[in-house]
């Protein structure tokens, strides 16, 4: 928002800014038509013309305007300026008495046809620098233009002419750097956000900005002079541009809006003109284009508002906003072109052409820009939720999986002692073997059982029996290899499979568990400890291809020879 409030501050600065000083030495001005383009100077010297007032309307491009000037004589010295607006006048041709006859007359032109250096000043204005005696002078100006136009032609002092000049360029400079302000922001926002309607918004100013700066006639001096005529032809396929731009940009930016198809094809039918008017241009008929254009602009901007009327589905911004702007939009419109057509509201309004051509593009430019970032925004919040639904949704899932691999977890694992419990253990044990068998590889099957646990439970109670089972589980976990598997049969049994080992490296295994269990301690209450052993019944692989439940068979039948024999021992089923 904050480059709203600076685009306000500017716009407040082109009304504020003062106008050039005003001196026009213009006694009378009379306007001549003439259709055929035929008519010579001395036909029209000979005529009387109707007085008109300083601005003058052009709206047939086919007409040629005769201009009689009757210019009183400066303060001090004899130069005077005829400064002629707007700059993209095609044809501005000056007739002056000669000296000692009247009707000797001599002639120079001007305007967007004619290359920058032939110019009597080297300055955007189109101007002619004449010298008028002290009873003053009479000059005649003939105009031919392919563009509508208001036209004003004054009569200056070389100091005010140069202050007007300086007018124009803080104008122009207001312009292009409010223009480019908002094009600075358009482009930014679409390379953050991606947004089509953005995008377009942005080839809209950057057209605008370029129209106004040919426009205004600061192309000029960077025209070639053998190709003066290029000047022109840019304006044109610009003028043409400027409304097809915004029909693009509408075009997106009704969309989320669900209007009615019927009046959407209308939309593309309009957006269907601009290459017919650029073929039309290619092959030499520039006014029939610059007349249709300029018909098609009025039309557009009145189908835009009766587009927005027609929305259906509320977005953001609204459609009640929406519907102000563009129908805000339509009537300042409808105010310049009567400025245009009507010298009287010209005057009372002191617009002129260059003043029309800032103004509505900053005011449309702005709104526009002014809608698109509320859009922006909005679309930023829905972003920011998206966000943020998203990092829920993942947390979610995250707690799900956590929660899903701790039920995994304890449906796998035996409660009391935290080793597997005899489900998984079994189906450890059986990949680990049906491994063994394909690769050939020796594999140690062991069934450990604690010796007289029932004595341990009925002299100390089941608690203090559970604790002997969770510390004899620590130990046979800590003392067997990494890779080795340990599970829980149930009660006091436990089993083990030591992997890549058999013969004496099993049985160093197996002893080590016996002995670690012997030789550890069990707390019990009050300090009091007590110690258990173990009876660990072994079988090997040896190369055979046998299932797990014969392995467990035969380990648990050597584990209770191993109870018959005194307990605390390991025996080998070899």
């Amino acid at each position: 928002m904050k480059l709203h409030y600076g685009f306000l501050v500017l716009l407040a600065g082109l009304f504020l800014a003062p106008p050039a000083v005003a001196g026009d030495l213009t006694v009378s001005r009379a306007l001549l038509d003439d259709p055929t383009g035929t008519l010579t100077i001395a036909d029209v010297a000979g005529r009387v013309i109707t007085p008109v007032s300083p601005s003058v309307a052009i709206m047939s491009t086919s007409t040629v305007h005769w201009l009689c000037l009757r210019v009183q004589p400066p303060a001090q010295g004899s130069k005077v300026v005829l400064y002629v607006s707007p700059s993209f006048l095609n044809e501005v041709r000056l007739y002056e008495a000669g000296p000692g006859n009247p009707l000797a007359w001599k002639t120079r032109v001007t305007g967007n046809h004619y290359p920058f250096g032939t110019r009597d000043r080297a300055t955007a204005a189109l101007s002619f620098v004449v010298d008028v005696g002290p009873a003053g002078a009479t000059f005649y100006i003939r105009l031919k233009t392919r563009s509508p136009a208001q036209f004003t032609v004054e009569a200056l002092e070389p100091a005010v002419a140069a202050a007007q000049d300086h007018h124009h360029d803080l104008v122009v400079t207001f312009f292009v750097t409010a223009m480019l302000c908002l094009l600075l922001w358009a482009v930014l926002s679409y390379l953050l956000d991606r947004q089509p309607v953005v995008g377009l918004f942005a080839v809209h100013q950057a057209v605008y900005t370029f129209f106004g700066f040919v426009v205004t006639g600061y192309l000029a001096p960077w025209i070639p002079a053998r190709f003066p005529q290029l000047g022109d032809s840019i304006n044109i396929v610009l003028y043409c541009a400027i409304n097809f731009t915004p029909l693009l940009f509408c075009r997106v930016l009704f969309k989320p809006y669900n209007p009615p198809r019927a009046l959407i094809f209308g939309l593309n039918l309009l957006l269907c003109t601009f290459p017919l008017l650029l073929v039309a241009i290619a092959f030499g008929y520039d006014t029939p284009a610059v007349t249709v254009n300029n018909l098609l602009i009025k039309f557009t901007w009145l189908y835009l508002v009766v587009v927005v009327f027609t929305l259906r589905t509320e977005r953001t911004p609204s459609r009640r906003l929406l519907r102000v702007f563009f129908v805000s939009v339509f009537m300042g419109n409808v105010f310049f072109w009567l400025s245009g057509l009507n010298s009287r509201i010209a005057a009372l309004t002191g617009l002129t052409a260059m003043h029309i051509l800032v103004l509505n593009g900053l005011v449309i430019g702005g709104l526009f820009a002014m809608i698109l970032h509320t859009r922006v925004r909005q679309a930023l919040r829905e972003a920011v939720q998206a966000s943020m639904d998203l990092v829920l949704v993942n947390k979610k899932f995250e707690l799900e999986q956590e929660l899903k691999k701790q039920a995994q977890l304890q449906a796998q694992t035996d409660y009391l002692t935290g080793v597997p419990n005899r489900r998984h253990f079994w189906e450890l044990a059986e990949r680990e073997l049906a491994r063994s068998i394909r690769f050939q590889r020796p594999l140690t099957l062991l069934v450990i059982d604690i010796d007289h646990f029932k004595a341990v439970n009925d002299t100390w109670g089941h608690s203090v029996g559970d604790k002997v089972l969770q510390q004899v589980a620590q130990l046979l976990r800590y003392t067997l290899r990494e890779d080795d598997i340990l599970g829980r049969m149930g009660g006091e049994e436990f089993a083990a499979v030591v992997v890549e080992a058999d013969g004496e490296v099993a049985m160093e295994v197996a002893e080590r568990l016996r002995a670690t269990v012997a030789e550890t301690k069990f707390v019990c209450r009050q300090g009091a400890s007590s110690q258990v052993s173990v009876s660990i019944g072994l079988s090997q692989l040896n190369a055979r291809n046998v299932g797990l439940a014969n392995l467990m068979s035969e380990a648990d039948s050597v584990m209770y020879e191993a109870k018959q024999a005194g307990r605390n021992r390991v025996i080998s089923c070899d």
